[in-house]
């Protein structure tokens, strides 16, 4: 039986998948405004453009289309990456597999095996570490042991946070409860992380994190057992985080310890 929602949509996936194309898009939105220092779609077209208009009705509102859910064209994504100096990849954040994995219904298992496959070298190093590993171009894909999962979370980086819910989404496919549940926690454990880290992210960060609230962590598992996901805790963490970026955050998914120098050796409590 496929893992069932808390609250199931009620417009059939609709507004969900508004919502996530206007958080596509304000994450180029967020990446421009970070680099020249300005939230005004009007600044930002005198600056980017070097745009002068005569009066209000003069501005072409490019930007604020942005903003409100248009994502940036080829032409666009060329004109800016030029007037950055390279400093701002808009494609980067436009093509992001996550919002891929923010779709109602799962990209077929292949696509998620590759998604894996084309991650960092330290994820891939963690998930597909052993032996048989990789033999003759193809990878093991076993399914990830809980050391496993911690070990990616631990790395706190974008593309571990995509990893997780990579992962997760191949254990709603699987049906398998253990399987979706513990990367989506992980994923919810370094969300305030990654948010602090990748400002386009944090652009919008409510918006964004209702997207991913309703497919990762509004699910109820076997007997009925769900797990609470408070979108308060993740705004105490990036307070806290803003105020201290090494403070320790409680993790839902639990503690990870080494054993031992060996680094597939470990023991969680």
């Amino acid at each position: 039986m496929p893992i069932g929602f808390r609250i199931a949509p009620d417009d059939e996936w609709a507004s969900h998948i508004e919502n996530v194309r206007t958080a596509q898009s304000t994450a180029c939105y967020g990446a421009l405004a970070a680099h020249f220092g300005t939230d005004s779609p009007k600044i930002l077209e005198r600056r980017v453009d070097e745009h002068r208009p005569r009066d209000q009705i003069d501005f072409t509102n490019k930007y604020r289309r942005w903003r409100e859910g248009s994502a940036p064209n080829k032409v666009s994504v060329a004109h800016i990456h030029a007037r950055t100096a390279g400093a701002v990849r808009l494609d980067f954040w436009r093509d992001l597999p996550l919002w891929e994995l923010l779709a109602p219904q799962s990209p077929p298992m292949p696509r998620l095996l590759r998604l894996l496959e084309n991650a960092s070298p330290n994820v891939r190093r963690i998930l597909l570490r052993d032996g048989c590993g990789v033999q003759q171009g193809r990878f093991n894909h076993s399914p990830p042991t809980r050391a496993q999962l911690l070990a990616i979370r631990n790395l706190r980086s974008l593309d571990a946070f995509i990893a997780l819910l990579c992962l997760a989404r191949k254990g709603e496919q699987m049906e398998d409860d253990t399987q979706h549940f513990l990367p989506s926690a992980c994923a919810y454990d370094i969300f305030a992380r990654i948010l602090y880290t990748y400002r386009p992210l944090r652009y919008r960060r409510e918006g964004l994190f209702a997207c991913i609230e309703r497919l990762y962590w509004n699910r109820v598992y076997m007997n009925g057992l769900y797990v609470d996901f408070p979108i308060e805790a993740i705004r105490l963490n990036l307070t806290q985080l803003d105020a201290n970026p090494s403070t320790p955050l409680a993790e839902k998914s639990g503690r990870r310890l080494r054993r031992s120098s060996n680094d597939s050796m470990f023991e969680q409590d």
